[in-house]
């Protein structure tokens, strides 16, 4: 029995409590807050307490001779089925909430300035001089960044034999209707009938290679197959190295060209500036598989 009257007035007392701290409210401590508050977010306060901030606000206007908030533009709301007030003076903009606004506009345009950086693609590196004169010395014409590619240890497994290139990755449009048609194209099996192309590897080696498509569950490929592995035996290529992957056009036919940028240094150094240089190498390399042919 004295547990539930100890209860009870344990309940009374915070009861109590309470009430005083409704009647206690007192907007002058903090009334710039309560004043930018209040025409914001009129309904986190009731009508009594609007009515005491407006009283204030009257007499700090009508001493600075500024318009007042009359209480006939004041509308009722409900929310959480109590009743609250807000202003509907649309004409009337205090300084804070003009600062609240203009600090929310500034953080909406800095995080549309972020996103746009996301999203907007890196510009495709500049044409090295030395991949430049190859084109040159081959008469190529057409020149499109491709991608940058980096090697997986799939690209330099022997048993799979394929170089691949997501199309998601892919920096320009390098194909022609016509070729893209012939990747989409099928043979009895079903399997992609391919497109051949030309492939130049870092030390400017010609393979010839079958570009061909693949079409996954939620992307599709490019693959480069066929010989893959002479390039392999012919490079040291490495896991994770980057390749940028030029494409160009020989008398219409597709080139594609694998850059390591290991010959800048060299390039810089002045040895391969000379297109002369460049060109004597794919005649030693021209003239080196004709002999291999006859023998």
């Amino acid at each position: 029995m004295k547990r539930e009257v100890m209860a009870i007035e344990k309940i009374n007392a915070y009861m109590q409590k309470l009430e005083m701290m409704e009647k206690k409210f007192d907007p002058l401590p903090h009334f710039t807050l309560h004043n930018v508050l209040s025409q914001i977010s009129p309904q986190f306060y009731s009508k009594d307490e609007l009515t005491q901030i407006e009283k204030i606000n009257q007499i700090l206007r009508q001493e600075a001779n500024l318009p007042l908030i009359s209480q006939s533009k004041v509308k009722r709301v409900e929310v959480n089925n109590k009743k609250r007030y807000h202003s509907s003076n649309e004409d009337i903009i205090s300084d804070g909430e003009r600062k609240v606004k203009s600090k929310s506009v500034i953080r909406r345009k800095s995080i549309i300035r972020r996103e746009e950086t996301l999203l907007s693609p890196p510009p495709p590196p500049d044409l090295p001089s030395h991949v430049n004169n190859m084109i040159k010395v081959l008469n190529g014409s057409d020149i499109k960044y491709v991608m940058c590619k980096e090697l997986f240890k799939s690209d330099l497994n022997y048993n799979l034999k394929r170089l691949s290139m997501p199309i998601a990755k892919i920096k320009s449009d390098f194909l022609t209707e016509i070729e893209k048609a012939t990747l989409e194209t099928r043979d009895q099996e079903g399997k992609p009938i391919g497109l051949k192309v030309t492939v130049l590897d870092p030390c400017f080696n010609e393979f010839s290679l079958f570009l061909k498509k693949w079409n996954m569950k939620s992307t599709s490929i490019y693959n480069l197959v066929q010989d893959w592995t002479l390039v392999l035996l012919k490079n040291n290529f490495k896991e994770n190295q980057m390749i940028d992957i030029w494409s160009f056009r020989v008398n219409n036919k597709l080139y594609l060209l694998l850059d390591t940028n290991e010959l800048q240094e060299v390039e810089e150094s002045g040895k391969l500036n000379n297109s002369n240089v460049i060109s004597k190498t794919v005649e030693d390399q021209r003239s080196q598989r004709v002999k291999i042919v006859n023998s």
